[in-house]
């Protein structure tokens, strides 16, 4: 897997953690594609390039294929659960994260990013939740030299416990500088709040999706070493007031 392909990657998921939400990912010197095969390396970058477009459910079937053919391989088995970690398929990536968690280089990213997310999943056991916060490679204090961008997101009168709605939010670079930067997790909940750290200081693109409908798409600015507050709510959406978000 090229440096800068597996960097993007790393930074996909570990923009997954939030406050009291579901998160993920991470990457590291697991064992390179064990079976290096044409075909095996054509669809791992193929779903690659899927993943750069948010193209999620393509990048899986590529993924899938590829690792139909490499069933051990630690890099394929890590970019397959990121992609589905951006979807609805929560099962699946629970299972693949968990092979990552247990078959990948200990104190890897990838191993440390699957065990985040899986921990904030509540699919942790005790033991492994206690490997984590123990690791070394795991970050106590957020970056300084970075930022946070978090807020409400909020519909109606929709509340988590009446009515579960989900929503895919992604922070996407949008200046020479960043443009490379994409963090999304898909778990975020209407009624609830968002929040992303460590983000790198920059102008971005929030886009925040309910059931494959974009409802909000705006602009931020995000500085270093600050908080930065964004709510989503009807005021500043993209659809018309009277949308109703399907539920889960």
């Amino acid at each position: 897997m090229h440096e800068k392909t597996r960097a993007l990657l790393v930074v996909a998921v570990l923009g997954l953690t939030v406050a009291g939400c579901q998160r993920a990912p991470a990457l590291a010197p697991a064992a390179s594609v064990e079976i290096v095969g044409s075909d095996t390396v054509r669809l791992k970058a193929e779903g690659d390039e899927l993943m750069k477009q948010q193209q999620y459910e393509q990048a899986i079937v590529k993924y899938q294929a590829a690792l139909a053919q490499a069933p051990t391989d630690v890099p394929i088995r890590f970019a397959l659960a990121v992609a589905l970690s951006h979807t609805s398929h929560r099962d699946e990536t629970i299972e693949h994260f968990r092979f990552v968690a247990q078959r990948g280089a200990p104190g890897s990213v990838e191993v440390r990013t699957a065990r985040e997310w899986l921990a904030s999943a509540g699919e942790l056991g005790d033991s492994e939740r206690v490997a984590t916060a123990a690791s070394p490679t795991t970050p106590a204090e957020p970056d300084s030299k970075k930022g946070r961008i978090l807020g409400k997101i909020a519909w109606k009168d929709i509340e988590p416990r009446t009515k579960m709605v989900r929503v895919n939010v992604s922070l996407i670079g949008d200046e020479v500088s960043n443009r490379e930067v994409r963090l999304g997790r898909p778990d975020f909940k209407i009624g609830k709040g968002y929040e992303f750290v460590n983000v790198p200081p920059g102008t971005y693109r929030l886009v925040a999706e309910a059931g494959g409908t974009s409802m909000w798409d705006l602009k931020v600015e995000v500085p270093a070493e600050k908080a930065t507050t964004l709510d989503l709510t009807e005021s500043n959406a993209s659809v018309a007031k009277d949308f109703t978000p399907p539920t889960d």
